[in-house]
């Protein structure tokens, strides 16, 4: 069986260590990061695992950062095909027509925005023009959704910006709502049919995982991936765990590759 795993981020070797860590201690993990995020030990979990592929991304905290991280992304996916880069953007970012234009000539065509981390809330009207362009050019926008603590992110951010663009495909990661698992809260954007969501950091953080089988049940079956979020987590114990979801093996084929192969229609996966 085939597997891609399409929520994996990556740093330069100089800064990987650093910059999981300090995710692992804003999010207050229940266990310490399983890796620390550089290209060449994800390529060695991938192996082991038996992944085929890995869809790669770092939010630009900053909007300097933008075009360092997307070049640097490229370059490792150019390097290592099993790679599939996934660019960044931020609100403070005014070149984002020429940015996206950039992108998708070089085979760039997702944008991952990570509010907590970039200070900004994902349904900032600055980002809106960012989101008509990427409709316009058939990119498509994943987000980090959700954290209890603040509210920058989650369901209720992402429904103007799916309502508002109905052609731009919106992953809203972690099952729509990380840490907040009101499945009254997800409903709303489960059923729209440009949202789709994985299965990233959601099952790996509960003891009771009752709660998640009903939000998965809201979504498209075709729209759920599957996810590791390493390297906070391992994607070959992420991998065991979603195959003992107790899923229907067509299902578990789908989420584990066929719906992802299908979504990222850019090139043949």
């Amino acid at each position: 069986m085939k597997v891609i795993d399409m929520h994996t981020h990556i740093f330069p070797e100089k800064i990987a260590a650093k910059a999981t860590v300090a995710t692992a201690e804003y999010f207050d993990l229940p266990e310490p990061p399983n890796h620390y995020g550089s290209t060449g030990e994800l390529l060695e979990v991938l192996r082991r695992a038996s992944i085929d592929y890995a869809m790669v991304f770092s939010a630009a905290t900053t909007a300097h950062q933008v075009e360092h991280i997307n070049r640097y992304i490229l370059s490792q996916a150019r390097e290592h095909p099993q790679l599939i880069p996934c660019g960044t953007l931020h609100a403070e970012y005014e070149g984002f027509r020429e940015e996206l234009a950039w992108m998708r000539e070089n085979g760039v065509f997702g944008v991952k925005l990570h509010p907590e981390f970039q200070h900004f809330v994902l349904d900032d009207e600055r980002l809106f023009p960012m989101f008509e362009e990427m409709e316009r050019q058939d990119m498509f926008l994943i987000a980090h959704m959700g954290d209890p603590r603040v509210n920058v992110s989650g369901p209720r951010r992402m429904l103007p910006i799916a309502r508002t663009f109905p052609r731009l495909r919106c992953i809203a990661a972690h099952l729509g709502n990380w840490g907040d698992w009101d499945i009254e809260k997800i409903r709303p954007i489960a059923k729209l049919p440009n949202v789709y969501t994985d299965i990233s950091s959601s099952f790996s953080y509960v003891q009771d995982k009752s709660p998640l089988y009903p939000i998965l049940a809201e979504y498209d079956p075709s729209h759920v991936f599957f996810g590791s979020d390493y390297p906070i987590w391992c994607p070959e114990k992420e991998l065991a765990k979603a195959r003992a979801l107790g899923l229907p093996e067509d299902l578990l084929e789908d989420v584990l590759f066929r719906n992802f192969a299908r979504f990222y229609h850019y090139r043949a996966l």
